[in-house]
């Protein structure tokens, strides 16, 4: 960044060649022979009025013009032994007096320029005694600025005199700030030079500041540094607070608003404090150098929001000394973590701990110079535009150095990535040429692999579909079925080839038995079991009481459990199954249904009626071999359905909340489609299942029979 180091130096020279005139145009003029009476000389044309004046505190803030004159209060007034008067903050009221005369000279224009060079006193009353009465000039902060006898930033009073004129003026001030009562008392000629050299001094400064914050913002626009951007956001928070603090924004941008102007001193001294926070964190990566440090700034910047909030309040001078404690903290902070960044080699910290020392340095000497520590002079009256004018310049220079370094870093960082990508490309060629060798090696083995396999897979799938086979083959015979039923269907979906569900079907001369069971398990685990049900089924119907479906699920446990887990031997697994039974009696034209744990539906006159199995399972090693089941008799009418189900439906999850379609759901489907043909029926439940599954994988196998009369 050269331009920004040239224009640097060149305010720095421009600064000390016309700092010796600066100093010399503002520091006052000490008159020589300090006396209570100020006698005017023309030719002087300037006298500080700090050692001629005498003051009384008015703790009770009641004392008139009468009271200050009377013999009694007149004698209480002190003789001040400094050139400018300095009280800190207080709430009394103060009364200032000097005495002036002009002598046997003739004053020119007959006028004199008293001036209160502090700007921010809130109410100053000016008594003057004209031909014999007290003649009264109100001035302040509180007061809109076209209401000042001078239109100038600091508060001027015109006093008229005359030749051999001699007169006490008797100055009364009151304000919620600092009590700081600098007089001067000028000529009009020597008033219009100081004002000429203090508005250079002033553009000067205001000409860098603003010159920084658009090359600044300039560089944020082009690199998007977020760093540029809190620097610009504190040299603009910082030129409204110096414009407030020195009463030029009162005169030039908010005049007619004295309540906003007395608020801007604590206000912007805080907000200048939030963004220089927020820079600090950013440009010296705190977050990284030191954690509990970027905690403790982002603390500070919470509390620069609530004090901007309490400088909004009537509670100004509260505000006001808070935020002037608040900011010497924060700022000790901010060099605190600046130097912590420092020890961990951190070479951007290098500008940022010599800018903010010299700031800070001049922003505590301000502070003292506010609460009456130090003398109110040009050195501690300027000491902040000083050190904020070497703060900006060599913050900019900090940000363009900072840019430079991680742009050399970068280069760095980039010429070791291609040197690191070269040799990961010659490595990545070396490794190619082995793998394609081994890759040649083992294609060969994995073709023959793939061939064992899939010779494997062909067998094993011409096993499953001779189970298939062997499966369907005990199934019963839909030839019969349809001779027994008028009307009925089946449903059989099995999750894999073969399946865990299976239904029987038995004729007798007095009716026929029909059964559904679900065993344990898919595919063929589940297949195996439902051979092992079938057999046992068909043995018990042929020995026992083919008509008592109670029974027959009694004889079944006891037969599957003693199959599974002889007494001999220990249990591997624990595998069983569910059963629904009914025995048709075409004679006394009664259904009779035993069930372990599927139950029965029936639907007739629009009713449904659910009888539910017994909840017990049959063969598993928990089973009670003594469980006796219970048969339930339903008388078969002309115009009634009923269905057995295994509950792979009511399982099946879908739907928006990927749910169970659970039996409400099934047992409201059957009684809204129990009167249609049993084919259409059919239909309805598979749409109605395939409709709630959607995309999601099958869970069960599932077996629904329904028939009627």
């Amino acid at each position: 960044m050269p331009a920004i180091r040239l224009f640097s130096f060149f305010f720095i020279l421009l600064l000390f060649v016309s700092l010796p005139r600066l100093a010399a145009a503002q520091e006052p003029y000490v008159y020589q022979h300090a006396k209570k009476t100020v006698v005017l000389d023309e030719n002087l044309g300037e006298y500080s009025l700090g050692l001629y004046a005498e003051y009384l505190e008015d703790k009770e803030k009641r004392w008139t013009i009468d009271d200050m004159t009377s013999q009694e209060i007149s004698e209480k007034f002190v003789q001040s032994e400094k050139e400018t008067l300095n009280f800190g903050y207080t709430d009394s009221a103060y009364w200032v007096r000097v005495t002036v005369e002009t002598g046997n000279q003739e004053p020119g224009t007959g006028n004199w320029l008293l001036e209160v060079r502090y700007p921010l006193l809130d109410h100053l009353e000016l008594w003057v005694l004209l031909d014999g009465k007290w003649m009264l000039k109100e001035t302040g902060d509180r007061m809109p600025f076209s209401y000042r006898d001078v239109r100038y930033h600091n508060f001027v009073f015109r006093i008229q005199t005359a030749p051999n004129w001699k007169q006490t003026l008797y100055l009364r001030v009151k304000t919620k700030g600092a009590m700081e009562i600098p007089l001067t008392l000028w000529s009009p000629v020597r008033f219009a030079e100081k004002v000429n050299i203090k508005q250079y001094a002033s553009g000067i400064y205001y000409g860098l500041m603003w010159a920084m914050f658009f090359y600044n913002l300039f560089i944020f626009l082009s690199v998007r540094d977020t760093s540029y951007l809190f620097y610009v956001l504190y040299i603009i928070s910082y030129i409204l607070f110096q414009l407030s603090l020195s009463g030029e924004g009162y005169e030039y941008l908010w005049g007619n608003s004295p309540w906003w102007f007395n608020r801007t001193i604590p206000f912007f001294i805080v907000l200048t404090g939030f963004w220089v926070a927020q820079f600090s964190k950013s440009f010296l990566r705190a977050e990284k150098h030191s954690p509990r440090l970027d905690k403790a700034l982002s603390v500070f910047m919470a509390g620069n929001v609530l004090l901007m909030g309490l400088s909004l309040t009537p509670e100004y001078a509260l505000s006001l000394k808070l935020a002037v404690v608040w900011i010497i903290f924060e700022m000790a902070v901010v060099l605190i973590t600046g130097a912590v960044c420092l020890k961990e080699e951190y070479r951007a910290a290098r500008y940022f701990m010599v800018a903010w020392f010299t700031f800070l340095s001049g922003t505590i000497i301000y502070a003292l110079k506010s609460f009456g520590v130090l003398p109110a002079n040009f050195f501690t009256s300027y000491i902040m535009q000083i050190g904020s004018a070497m703060l900006v310049i060599l913050l900019s220079l900090s940000l363009a150095d900072r840019i430079n370094t991680e742009r050399k870093e970068k280069l760095c960082t980039q010429k070791e990535l291609l040197k690191a990508q070269k040799e990961i490309l010659i490595t990545q060629e070396e490794a190619a040429e082995i793998l394609e060798k081994e890759v040649a090696d083992r294609t060969g083995e994995l073709r023959a692999s793939l061939e064992q396999v899939e010779y494997a897979n062909r067998h094993i799938l011409e096993s499953i579909r001779y189970a298939e086979k062997i499966q369907s083959s005990m199934l019963p015979s839909k030839v019969r079925m349809n001779q027994c039923f008028n009307e009925y269907f089946i449903i059989e979906e099995s999750k894999h080839i073969v399946g865990g569900d299976i239904y029987l079907f038995e004729v007798f001369d007095d009716g026929y038995l029909i059964a559904v069971i679900d065993c344990t398990g898919h595919g063929v685990p589940g297949a195996l079991m439902t051979m092992l049900a079938g057999s046992a089924f068909k043995r018990i119907v042929k020995s026992s009481d083919y008509n008592n479906p109670a029974r027959i699920l009694k004889s079944m446990n006891i037969a599957v459990k003693t199959s599974l887990y002889p007494d001999e031997k220990v249990a591997v697994s624990d595998d069983g199954m569910d059963a629904g039974i009914c025995f048709i009696n075409t004679k006394t034209r009664t259904v009779t249904f035993a069930g372990a744990r599927i139950p029965l539906i029936y639907v007739s006159d629009n009713m449904l009626c659910l009888i539910k199995g017994d909840r017990q399972s049959i063969g598993y090693k928990d089973a009670d071999v003594d469980f006796d089941f219970t048969n339930h008799r339903i008388p078969i009418l002309s115009d009634i359905s009923f269905y057995l189900s295994t509950d792979g439906i009511t399982d099946q999850t879908g739907g928006p909340r990927h749910f169970p379609f659970g039996n409400r759901r099934f047992q409201a489907l059957l009684k809204a489609i129990w009167k249609k043909p049993f084919d259409e029926q059919k239909e309805r439940i598979m749409k109605a299942h395939i409709k709630w599954k959607k995309k999601e994988e099958q869970r069960d196998d599932i077996t629904v029979l329904g028939f009627g009369f």
